[in-house]
């Protein structure tokens, strides 16, 4: 446990006092089309996406600056990990069945803090908590709408060419540069993501 909070604080560290890239995003040679406006990939193996999508609140953050209607798609990357797969599923039910935003906090918690996820059992018990019994988890597991989901992220995977996570991509054109967003705090971090989104949607 001490080692994950020395972790979290290096890792804030590195992300407040990065130096500033002359540009914070990259554009893609191949852009992918029909992509959705702004796609997150995430690892619940990945320290930086712990921060950016519980202490500095990113995904969050361009949400409130998407146009009515539209929200970050979030896909999990499966190379990461033991139970990369097995989580990559996990999200896919729980994006499908609604219960994301109650299982991605202790998720994140049981993974990296813990070291508690070894087997599908404990991922289930992580859902049965959020009110989705093994049964229900099992069920959804086979359904045409989750193992589409699961399609859906690992071809994205490959379209985007995701080489490290978190990655946030842009109009299926512009890869944000993580450390060139520059800020001092943790809430300006946030808020100058999102005006860098809103900024490329409007490119």
């Amino acid at each position: 446990m001490k080692y994950f909070f020395l972790l979290v604080a290096l890792l804030t560290t590195f992300l407040l006092s990065a130096s500033a890239s002359a540009k914070p995003y990259s554009t893609l040679s191949q852009p992918v089309a029909d992509a959705s406006a702004v796609v997150e990939f995430f690892s619940f193996y990945c320290g930086p996406c712990y921060l950016f999508n519980q202490q500095y609140q990113v995904v969050a953050g361009i949400n409130r600056v998407l146009p009515t209607g539209k929200t970050v798609t979030r896909y999990h990357v499966s190379a990461m990990g033991k139970l990369g797969r097995e989580l990559s599923e996990a999200w896919a039910i729980a994006t499908i069945t609604g219960v994301a935003d109650r299982v991605e906090y202790p998720l994140f918690m049981a993974v990296q803090r813990d070291g508690a996820i070894n087997t599908l059992a404990d991922i289930q018990a992580i859902f049965r908590q959020a009110g989705i019994s093994p049964d229900a988890y099992e069920s959804a597991r086979h359904s045409m709408m989750v193992r589409a989901f699961i399609a859906r992220q690992e071809d994205a995977v490959t379209a985007f060419g995701v080489s490290g996570t978190p990655s946030i991509y842009v109009k299926g054109r512009y890869l944000i540069d993580n450390g060139g967003v520059q800020s001092k705090t943790t809430e300006g971090y946030s808020a100058a993501y999102a005006a860098l989104i809103s900024e490329l949607m409007n490119k």
